[in-house]
């Protein structure tokens, strides 16, 4: 009778998890339809993605979305929008997406070594304006788009690049870019190169967030550092609306969204209250792009800066991040019925252990805690010590600096793995084998083969939804994006690096974690492993920005590391807390902690090298320049 029950529970739950398997498959598809359609105004915009070479013989890839009120007999105004550095030309979705609905024609760029671009040596990075000036011949020569009215905008790096490609159309005969709009960036490039006496009679625009990272930092008269929600009171900004003629031509503080005139041409400096990330997610800001190019090219299509639909499509492609992640849980308990991977599946369910005892309390406490203040420290360590360390082998920064980071916490919880085990575990009936730690080599070699098979079929939707609808799945900086090849071989160098901790990780919540502590069923208990998991990231978060409010600056800010340091723990943090939830689930139908560990770890490689900035050589280049 117990085994007939068994085998009726079995059956009862693969039947579920093919359910989900399917509502998986349907989300995803879901997403692909919706964000397509809001990205394509509901037909009446194609996007077509290119591959373009710019006159450093580069490969430059751009999205490209034509109005279908765009003609050869009614041309219509192109902006250009370019990403920021460490991002990718879908980063500018919802400018792209609003302007194209306006009826602007609309080329998103991806720069140098970002994206689909071609990846280029340290000294070839910044050639023809970092891959952008592709994308302005590109623009100059479509049949359908007015050539008098080319505007171009981009974030951070991007928006020095359009600084780089602004002095290239200076040299051309007949210039092409008649307007500039900066999203959290100003006049200086990245090589240090200030560009304010290149606008000549463009109209020029910045969106100056309140709380940027990087950009409108200046000093007052005493040499201290002022904060960038001060920057309109600053000598630089009251030179750039009076059109370089110095502060002393403004008798007054900038007023922010006021167009300062000269002729036909304008300044103006929008103020958004948010930080340099959140400008690419930002209405307010994409309201404030709405009204620069309405003002300076005007829109064939014109609608209100509020009518804005961009956050529909992030939210259908967020639906998409859903379904990816449903997918690969309920996969992998549906393949459990394969007879190849029967053997994977747990006997029994495993059930959470009773802690009775103080020292046990102790333990798990203990050790979560020493786990997340060592998590904030070694954060710490790498951004001071690791950031824009890159080789000829690892050539890319974030992934480097994140993947050391793993490699630290992943040993320092080994460590107190096996101190719990000597010290507390064995003396207490702590048993490897009962709890999955102890695992034969057919298993083993049987969990690597279902977890690759796993992500490969994972990322078969996503190139799916690339081809047939130019789509991927994303939601502000959590990012699941099609990749070339090149980023399959770049991610095998870093793989490791993430494979410790997720590994390591998995073993610590599912072999040694998982008891009462935090309710009997477990669910509790996954909560807390999950905040723990986040909280040397979020604890780094908070003392980053946690003066921001008050004074308006970071608390740590003297290098381009600490600028970004708490940026990157965006992702971080959420990855770091749904890992548990993942792990356990597939822990329950397994008693295998490794098999999601493996899971986790080659999703994260690939999302962490398919969204940043490759730099064949090493990239310290890079920072040495802000």
């Amino acid at each position: 009778m117990e085994k007939h029950n068994q085998k009726t529970s079995e059956r009862s739950r693969s039947s579920r998890a093919k359910w989900v398997l399917a509502l998986s498959l349907c989300l995803c598809l879901i997403s692909m339809i919706f964000s397509s359609a809001i990205q394509s105004n509901f037909g009446n915009v194609e996007v077509k993605e290119l591959k373009l070479m710019d006159p450093s013989g580069y490969a430059v890839s751009a999205l490209l979305y034509r109005p279908d009120t765009a003609t050869v007999e009614n041309k219509a105004p192109c902006i250009i929008t370019v990403e920021g550095w460490y991002n990718n030309k879908e980063m500018q979705d919802l400018y792209s997406v609003e302007y194209a609905r306006r009826g602007y024609v609309v080329v998103a760029v991806d720069m140098h070594g970002h994206g689909n671009t071609d990846n280029t040596p340290a000294a070839d990075l910044y050639s023809s304006a970092v891959g952008v000036e592709a994308a302005v011949q590109m623009a100059g020569n479509l049949p359908y788009v007015d050539t008098q009215r080319i505007g171009i905008t981009g974030h951070s790096s991007g928006g020095a690049a359009s600084n780089m490609v602004v002095a290239l159309d200076n040299q051309r005969k007949t210039p092409l870019i008649s307007a500039v709009l900066f999203q959290a960036a100003t006049w200086v490039d990245d090589l240090g190169e200030d560009h304010s006496a290149d606008f000549g009679d463009r109209s020029v625009g910045i969106i100056a967030d309140r709380y940027d990272e990087f950009f409108f930092w200046t000093q007052d008269a005493q040499g201290n550092d002022v904060a960038p929600r001060d920057f309109l009171k600053s000598d630089d900004a009251k030179n750039f609306v009076s059109f370089n003629k110095g502060a002393q031509a403004m008798t007054q503080d900038v007023q922010a969204g006021q167009y300062y005139e000269n002729g036909d041409a304008f300044r103006v400096i929008y103020q958004p209250n948010c930080t340099h990330p959140w400008v690419h997610f930002s209405a307010e800001s994409v309201g404030n792009g709405v009204n620069f190019f309405e003002k300076v090219l005007g829109a064939p299509n014109p609608l209100p800066a509020s009518n804005q639909v961009w956050q529909w499509k992030a939210a259908f492609n967020f639906l998409g991040l859903v379904g990816i992640v449903m997918f690969l849980l309920s996969f992998v308990v549906v393949a459990l019925d394969i007879p190849y991977f029967h053997i994977l599946r747990a006997s029994e369910q495993p059930q959470p252990a009773q802690v009775k005892d103080l020292s046990g309390k102790l333990w798990f406490w203990g050790s979560l805690a020493a786990c997340a203040v060592f998590s904030l420290a070694s954060y710490m360590w790498v951004i001071q010590n690791v950031y824009s360390k890159t080789t000829k082998l690892f050539t890319q920064t974030g992934p480097l600096t994140m993947g050391v980071w793993c490699v630290l916490n992943g040993v320092f919880a080994l460590a107190v793995l096996a101190a719990y085990y000597f010290f507390y575990g064995k003396k207490n009936g702590f048993s490897p084998a009962g709890s999955g730690l102890a695992i034969s080599p057919q298993k083993l070699w049987r969990t690597v083969v279902l977890a690759m098979l796993t992500c490969g079929l994972a990322f078969l939707i996503l190139f799916f939804a690339d081809y047939f609808f130019q789509t991927d799945f994303r939601l502000w900086v959590l990012t699941m994006k099609a990749f070339e090849a090149d980023k399959v071989l770049i991610g095998l160098r870093y793989l490791p690096l993430f494979l410790i901790f997720y590994v390591v990780n998995s073993v610590a919540v599912n072999c040694f974690n998982y008891n009462t502590i935090g309710g009997r069923k477990g669910w509790g208990n996954t909560v807390l492993l999950g905040l723990f998991n986040a909280l040397g990231a979020i604890a780094f978060v908070a003392l980053q920005y946690g003066s921001a409010p008050g004074n308006g600056m970071l608390r740590w800010y003297s290098t381009e590391g600490w600028r970004i340091s708490g940026i990157w723990l965006y992702p971080a943090i959420v990855y770091l807390f749904i890992t548990p939830f993942m792990t356990r689930y597939i822990y329950k139908k397994t008693r295998n902690p490794y098999l999601c560990g493996i899971i986790n770890a080659i999703i994260i490689t690939m999302l962490c090298v398919a969204n940043t900035t490759t730099v064949l050589g090493g990239g310290a280049v890079v920072a040495a320049n802000y």
